[in-house]
């Protein structure tokens, strides 16, 4: 990682660019593709203000403090660049990727589903009462029966609930 130090309006001594640029270097841990930081520290009367940019591969980060004291303006602007690097990451940890939604079966090749894909299986409707359907539908352990409604001479639907009754589809013309 690059470091670049400059100054306005003060100077610094050595021991103090190499103690900001430790504070600075305890970042890279958190975030392992900085390229380069960049540091401006300026002095106007009674104030002192520490602007760093954090440049990595994919994101740029800037904070900016002022402090009447240049080590607290420091120790503001690293807190808060730490701050949005955790930000960032913890929100690549928690999104949810397009992939994430449709998880294929282990083994099983994804594939979007086709007409050829479809089983069909043909019955014969034959007429009967909703008793003889109920009574059907318990004795083959399906899901669901489609039947022709003897009293009303159309097909409907009666299938199994997910609390253990029973419902019944009937259409409306």
């Amino acid at each position: 990682m690059q470091v670049i130090i400059s100054t306005r309006g003060m100077t610094i001594s050595k021991t103090y660019k190499d103690a900001l640029t430790q504070k600075l270097a305890k970042l890279e841990p958190m975030l392992p593709e900085i390229i380069e930081t960049k540091a401006v520290l300026s002095r106007e009367k009674h104030r002192r203000t520490a602007a760093l940019t954090l440049m990595a591969k994919r994101h740029t980060f800037r904070s900016e403090e002022t402090a009447a004291d240049l080590a607290a303006a420091v120790d503001q602007a690293v807190d808060a660049l730490a701050r949005q690097v955790r930000e960032l990451k913890d929100r690549v940890k928690n999104r949810k990727g397009r992939s994430a939604r449709r998880v294929p079966a282990a083994g099983a090749p994804a594939r979007t589903p086709t007409a050829l894909d479809v089983v069909v299986r043909q019955i014969p409707l034959k007429p009967m009462s909703l008793e003889e359907a109920v009574a059907e539908l318990r004795r083959e352990g399906h899901e669901f029966l489609v039947f022709a409604n003897a009293s009303t001479d159309t097909v409907n639907v009666l299938y199994q609930r997910k609390d253990g009754g029973l419902g019944l589809i009937e259409p409306v013309a």
